[in-house]
């Protein structure tokens, strides 16, 4: 029987990692995401702008854009599109997301329903900056590394 291959998608606004398990007791081995990245995130304005009312003199503000959330959602969108395609060229069977809480309710509005059939558990914690040796470690209760 073929082993099944398993995609350790770490991720946060900024930063995505991609860890592989390729059957119980073979461990894991990290995997290059070229060309995933982040967009930039451009303030346009230090202060929120200033608008005239249409009678008299008052003046209001115009509440700021979220750039940072804009930028976590489109970069959500390019890291499902690249585990869609992934996941079509058969690369992995079975994927596990691990990413804070906001940018995974980011990743799991733009899911796809095959990833949504692939996905075999998510955990809401920010581990990309964590070393590969101790990811195992956390990962204790839902996969056999």
């Amino acid at each position: 029987m073929k082993p099944i291959k398993t995609w350790i998608v770490l991720a946060d606004a900024q930063t995505v990692r991609i860890a592989v398990n390729d059957g119980t007791g073979k461990g894991l081995y990290g995997r290059g995401t070229q060309g995933l990245m982040a967009p930039a995130i451009t303030e346009l304005s230090d202060a929120p702008g200033l608008t005239n009312a249409a009678v008299g003199p008052n003046r209001s503000s115009i509440s700021d854009p979220d750039l940072k959330g804009q930028a976590a959602r489109v970069f959500a969108s390019d890291i499902t599109a690249y585990l869609e395609a992934a996941l079509t060229r058969g690369d992995y069977h079975r994927l596990i997301l691990i990413a804070p809480a906001a940018m995974l309710g980011h990743l799991r509005q733009v899911m796809t329903p095959a990833l949504r059939k692939a996905l075999h558990a998510d955990v809401p914690k920010d581990l990309t900056h964590l070393p590969l040796d101790e990811l195992p470690g956390h990962l204790e209760d839902i996969l056999a590394v």
